[in-house]
């Protein structure tokens, strides 16, 4: 539930874990009403650190626990930890330049999920006192859609995962000369979670695992493509900021 990430960057880790792989790219964490962990049919989902929040640590009856593993983007900004940004982009010709000039402009946005997508922009726009209809957000259904509605000239700008906007700059030159206005966070990358009735043998043992494997060729094969440099185990304080963002609304 990461979408906008390579296929076959969650199917090499899922051979390290053993496990079958499923992909559900229309949001970036449960919808409302639905928890693939409370009713058993997934263990384990790499999903966004805002239904981490919700599902795990503000729910009365938690369906899901941190399996203590993240990625940590190959990003200076990020200074080797397991954080990234919600950039702001749009195109090298527009006339914005700034946070100030996106008043009024319709700006893509991932899913209501989505913390780099779209919370990080609300929670902006909170720190700033400003009205949530500042801008015209939109949720285009993805980073890629957002990416490509920006180029297309069908919104003005767009709010996107940093670390899938770094990688597909690397191979896609029209994205490369998007223009980041500004970047928005830092925040916690998305976490690996596992379903809260697994035993804690099973968890700590595909926490090893994925670590252990994180400097294996064939898994910093697909770390690099995906704009991402290792595996790095985190525990619940590293969200700690999330939680509180959240309250806030």
């Amino acid at each position: 539930m990461s979408p906008g990430f390579p296929h076959s960057l969650f199917e090499r880790l899922g051979e390290v874990m053993g496990a079958e792989v499923s992909f559900d790219e229309t949001m970036s964490g449960p919808a409302p009403g639905e928890d693939p962990f409370a009713d058993q049919s997934t263990d384990f989902g790499w999903i966004c650190s805002t239904s981490f929040v919700d599902l795990a640590t503000r729910a009365d009856d938690p369906s899901i626990t941190l399996a203590g593993v993240a990625w940590v983007p190959d990003d200076p900004d990020a200074n080797g930890r397991p954080v990234y940004f919600g950039d702001i982009v749009t195109r090298a010709d527009s006339n914005i330049t700034s946070f100030d000039d996106l008043a009024g402009k319709r700006v893509g946005c991932n899913d209501p999920v989505s913390l780099s997508g779209y919370h990080s922009m609300r929670f902006a726009l909170q720190d700033r006192d400003l009205p949530e209809d500042f801008a015209q957000l939109t949720f285009t259904g993805g980073h890629h859609n957002s990416l490509d509605q920006v180029l297309a000239g069908e919104i003005d700008a767009a709010v996107v995962d940093s670390v899938v906007r770094t990688g597909r700059a690397r191979s896609d030159r029209a994205v490369a000369d998007l223009r980041v206005i500004e970047r928005l966070g830092p925040w916690p990358v998305q976490p690996l979670v596992a379903r809260s009735t697994l035993d804690t043998e099973t968890v700590d043992a595909v926490r090893r695992q994925l670590l252990e494997a994180s400097t294996s060729p064939a898994v910093q094969q697909e770390l690099t493509a995906a704009a991402l440099s290792h595996l790095v185990e985190v525990g619940p304080d590293h969200y700690a900021g999330v939680r509180q963002a959240m309250d806030r609304k």
